[in-house]
């Protein structure tokens, strides 16, 4: 055989082994209402599958390096594990108490869990999951976030108003932040400078400096519940249920530079950085909106579940 036919027959062989459902990029939207998972491919904005997952399905966290989707169900106090290549369910972990928000170490060799019921968090080994470690936190643990390095997790303690932050190696909780009042979704920008935690009940975002500690509040819509920010850290963007609004904010200027509407009561959003969009899921819509973070305008809404929420990061990279 030739070598351009050897190499040809390579490349064939490569293609064909690819693993499936990650090279176009997905986002996984979980349906708290429908008790289910709906897949849209990122490329075409469509959903390619519904993935049937314990009872009231929330948060969510997924990892291109496991192929694996972890969802939250809250009534269903489990953690459903769903393969991104068969996009079929492959365990079910049963969780005492409630859990919301999951979270995944940079490595994905910890998923971080989020239980608002019994005021705790729970750190379980993506590579043996009867490996657990629980930590005490504040009142109603909601969000989480993990640092770059993975070295520290933060948790919005709804009912305390305050970020617990917690040190990843001891699993021990190392000091508090104050935010506002009823803090609820938190992320941290890419470069890792910023903590940005969504204060429900005073319509605000906190911006909290994780170097120097120094803290201060923007202003956004009417009741604000998560944010994404985007890949270069500079603009962030907030979703506000009672306002059906996204609120974008220039992170240098600290001011919001457009605000932008979208599906009722919207919730969970992240950032699709291959192709520069935001993805936001609207729980009165059962859909998800689609916004170009170019023009900062709705290019299209994509039909899900019943009442999508989507908390967490969803968006599943580029497989590479």
């Amino acid at each position: 055989m030739k070598l351009q036919q050897i190499i040809y027959a390579c490349l064939i062989a490569l293609l064909v082994s690819a693993k499936p459902g990650l090279a176009d990029g997905h986002a996984y939207i979980t349906n708290q209402g429908s008790n289910n998972v709906s897949v849209i491919d990122l490329t075409s904005r469509k959903v390619v599958s519904t993935v049937a997952v314990g009872k009231a399905p929330v948060g969510v966290a997924v990892s291109a390096e496991l192929q694996h989707v972890f969802v939250s169900n809250v009534d269903g106090q489990s953690i459903s594990v769903i393969d991104s290549r068969s996009n079929s369910v492959i365990e079910e972990l049963k969780i005492e108490g409630s859990p919301v928000a999951l979270a995944l170490a940079p490595d994905s060799t910890a998923l971080y869990v989020a239980d608002w019921y019994l005021d705790r968090v729970l750190e379980i080994d993506t590579g043996n999951y009867s490996k657990q470690r629980t930590v005490s936190i504040g009142k109603a643990p909601a969000g989480l976030a993990v640092s770059p390095d993975g070295k520290t997790l933060y948790v919005s303690n709804r009912d305390s108003n305050d970020i617990g932050v917690i040190d990843t190696a001891t699993l021990k909780v190392t000091s508090r932040i104050p935010v506002g009042e009823h803090p609820f979704g938190i992320s941290i920008s890419p470069d890792g400078r910023h903590l940005y935690a969504v204060n429900v009940y005073e319509d605000s975002i906190s911006m909290i400096n994780l170097a120097s500690g120094a803290a201060e509040k923007i202003k956004v819509g009417t009741r604000p519940y998560c944010a994404a920010i985007s890949p270069d850290s500079k603009t962030v963007f907030v979703t506000n249920t009672q306002a059906d609004s996204v609120s974008v904010i220039d992170a240098e200027s600290r001011k919001v530079i457009a605000t932008i509407p979208v599906g009722g009561f919207p919730e969970g959003i992240d950032f699709d950085a291959a192709r520069q969009r935001v993805y936001v899921a609207s729980w009165f819509e059962n859909a998800v909106s689609v916004i170009d973070a170019g023009s900062l305008k709705v290019i299209d809404t994509v039909s899900t579940g019943q009442q999508s929420r989507a908390f967490g990061r969803f968006i599943m990279k580029e497989f590479q």
